[in-house]
């Protein structure tokens, strides 16, 4: 390898990582502190959501099986994978299989998404620059991930390749110094892949993707103290409710009655 190749390689894939990182986490904590009703979705959903609801569950079905997929897969010890039976070569089938099954429905939901963007008016209104990179950078990494598992299953089943992505994705973990080595000789479909599923982690403070972390921390609003609504002071219960309704009521049958 050559100089050049050498300094890239190191810069795209030991150097950007931690980039990403310390953008992705402060970034997000900034936005929170600075523009907290900012961090939202930012859906479209509601206009006229009903042409599009299995283009969206499609979508976030694919990408939430992809993106858990790829957790498990690079970051499970390699003796625990093979302790459950899950050799190299049975994990990168599962990976062929499972993995393109879901890039698959994400790619057709991708499509129903970008189709009503660009054909309903309200929507188009609604919807900024950001919006625009954030499925351009979405759409890349599913074709990019479809074109690795086309890569995998005509080139290499053996699953050596899926090893040396584990050891980077648990390298950069560790802090060890020679984890961009593990990429060195990997396929461009697979760097491409990763270098752009970085840059979407990267743009999430700064689109609409930054919703995601209110998706993962939802569980902790099951743990949370029961939210009590209060009016003057006051518990507003059944018994506050009803009696609201009852002086509404009053005061409606009173302004019937002035103008009779």
């Amino acid at each position: 390898m050559d100089d050049f190749s050498a300094f890239w390689h190191f810069a795209i894939f030991q150097v950007l990582p931690y980039v990403v990182i310390v953008a992705f986490l402060g970034g997000s904590f900034v936005r929170w502190l600075v523009a907290p009703y900012s961090w939202k979705s930012q859906s479209s959903k509601i206009m006229g959501g009903r042409q599009t609801g299995p283009g969206f569950n499609l979508f976030h079905i694919g990408v939430l099986l992809l993106f858990f997929g790829h957790f498990f897969g690079l970051f499970t010890p390699e003796p625990l994978l093979n302790a459950v039976g899950l050799k190299p070569a049975i994990h990168q089938m599962a990976e062929i299989a499972i993995g393109g099954m879901a890039c698959i429905m994400a790619l057709v939901g991708m499509a129903f998404i970008i189709y009503r963007r660009m054909t309903n008016p309200r929507v188009q209104a609604s919807t900024r620059p950001t919006d625009w990179l954030v499925l351009i950078l979405i759409l890349a990494v599913l074709c990019l991930g479809a074109a690795c598992v086309i890569n995998a299953f005509r080139t290499d089943r053996s699953g050596h390749e899926l090893i040396a992505f584990g050891n980077w994705a648990k390298g950069i973990v560790t802090l060890n110094p020679e984890a961009w080595t593990y990429l060195v000789d990997a396929p461009i479909w697979n760097k491409m892949h990763i270098f752009v599923g970085l840059m979407i982690f990267l743009s999430v403070p700064f689109t609409r993707l930054v919703h995601i972390w209110s998706g993962f921390m939802s569980p902790f609003y099951l743990l949370r103290r029961r939210q009590l609504m209060r009016m003057n002071d006051s518990p507003m219960g059944p018994s506050v409710y009803l009696s609201l309704k009852k002086r509404q009521e009053q005061q409606k049958s009173a302004a019937r009655d002035g103008e009779a």
